[in-house]
């Protein structure tokens, strides 16, 4: 995969995130398609480090109490 593709790729997520998941920093999913793409001959790197990134991501998050559903 070149630079080109995955900036196309991630100008197509960031189009299905601002559609179905506002909530999710674009910031985010840049950033995990380009963790990805940087370790991509070493999975287990791009994995932890992946993992890494959504655990500081939910760290900032709080979940709003709903009502008995």
């Amino acid at each position: 995969m070149s630079n080109v593709e995955v900036n196309e790729l991630i100008s197509v997520l960031e189009e299905i995130r601002q559609t179905k998941y506002p909530d999710i920093p674009a910031g985010l999913i840049r950033d995990i398609v380009t963790t990805q793409f940087q370790n991509q001959d070493n999975r287990t790197v791009g994995r932890t480090s992946t993992l890494g990134l959504i655990q500081d991501y939910l760290k900032t998050i709080t979940i709003e109490a709903g009502g008995d559903e």
